[in-house]
């Protein structure tokens, strides 16, 4: 069996783009992608040590994503990365045995940046198929979790959503899940937001697991009114994870020299869509010379390309409108 991989961030030549992509993800899957994961704001408490992490299928695909925010900067700011594996449809059970172990060696498995030596230099391009590894869930780590609630969620998987904490408690509750036979395939957003999610929804897709960054402790919760059903009421959460240090100011190869503001996702949208509601800033992420560019990008190309007008055209066109001028003023009409 085969992978593909993804990898979505950007570069100081091109805006956010899909890079490595799997062969059939189509634009509007990637487009999709892009929309959720910019409906997160704020990725400070986010490294690759401690990502985010997502799986939910779309188009042919199930994906096995991380997101961070990487040591490259922007305008001062920490660029996001989204990386991971794609694995087809038809292989989606055996995806499913193996992803405790895949979940367990994220570092390893969907590191997709480790290959590139220079963003600046990479472009976009469809994924290599590569083998299936050879997995042993004896490398999960064990989850000494309290199992009630896994118990509660088996019965009630149709009817409910699990909500996790976004800490070591609430990963090693999503292990235990992910490794226990009783489930089948299970999609879960481990540190998000509602944003995204609804974000998401929009290209009809759901998961099972959610672990929003303020969630306080774990529980059930209705599927049809989010309201709680059961939860683990003296759950006694450990220490969050903790925002990564503040980063220097860098060096002239990490931070971009247009120092001006980054527009979030949100701001950028409205402002184009203001202008022309057919204009959405959203189509521009996926892979491709020109559909890479955001549209700022391709009126300042545009303008670029058009010839310069010549000196002494202006200078013609200046002296017929003095003429014309001078005409009126001595009364020829």
């Amino acid at each position: 069996m085969y992978y593909e991989t993804f990898l979505f961030t950007r570069s100081r030549r091109r805006d956010f783009t899909a890079f490595v992509r799997p062969r059939d993800l189509t634009n509007r899957e990637v487009s999709a992608i892009a929309a959720a994961f910019n409906a997160v704001s704020d990725t400070s408490l986010l490294t690759p040590a401690w990502p985010a992490l997502y799986c939910f299928p779309l188009g042919s695909y199930v994906l096995l994503l991380r997101h961070y925010a990487s040591a490259r900067t922007h305008a001062g700011r920490s660029i996001p990365t989204l990386e991971g594996i794609a694995v087809r449809r038809t292989q989606a059970r055996h995806f499913a045995l193996a992803l405790p172990y895949f979940l367990a060696q994220h570092d390893t498995i969907l590191n997709v940046s480790k290959d590139v030596t220079d963003f600046e230099a990479l472009e976009a391009a469809t994924s290599a198929e590569h083998p299936w590894p050879e997995t042993d869930l004896q490398d999960v780590p064990a989850a000494d979790v309290d199992s009630s609630l896994i118990e509660a969620f088996v019965t009630r998987l149709a009817d409910d959503r699990l909500f996790l904490p976004f800490n070591a408690d609430g990963l090693a509750l999503l292990r235990a899940i992910l490794a226990d036979r009783r489930f089948p395939s299970l999609y879960f957003a481990f540190g998000t937001t509602a944003a995204a999610l609804e974000r998401l929804s929009h290209d009809d897709v759901q998961v099972d697991i959610v672990s929003y960054f303020n969630t306080l402790r774990p529980a059930l919760r209705s599927r049809a009114t989010n309201e709680i059903t059961s939860e683990l009421t003296d759950y006694i959460p450990s220490a969050p994870p903790q925002p990564p240090p503040a980063s220097p100011q860098g060096t002239p190869d990490q931070v971009d020299e247009d120092a001006a503001p980054l527009l979030t996702p949100r701001q950028m949208r409205a402002e184009y869509i203001q202008r022309d509601p057919a204009d959405d800033p959203l189509a521009q992420y996926e892979a491709g010379e020109d559909a890479a560019l955001t549209p700022r990008e391709l009126a300042r190309r545009a303008r670029a390309d058009q010839p310069e007008t010549p000196a002494g055209d202006d200078g013609r066109s200046l002296l017929g409108w003095l003429g014309g001028v001078l005409a009126r003023l001595l009364g020829r009409r």
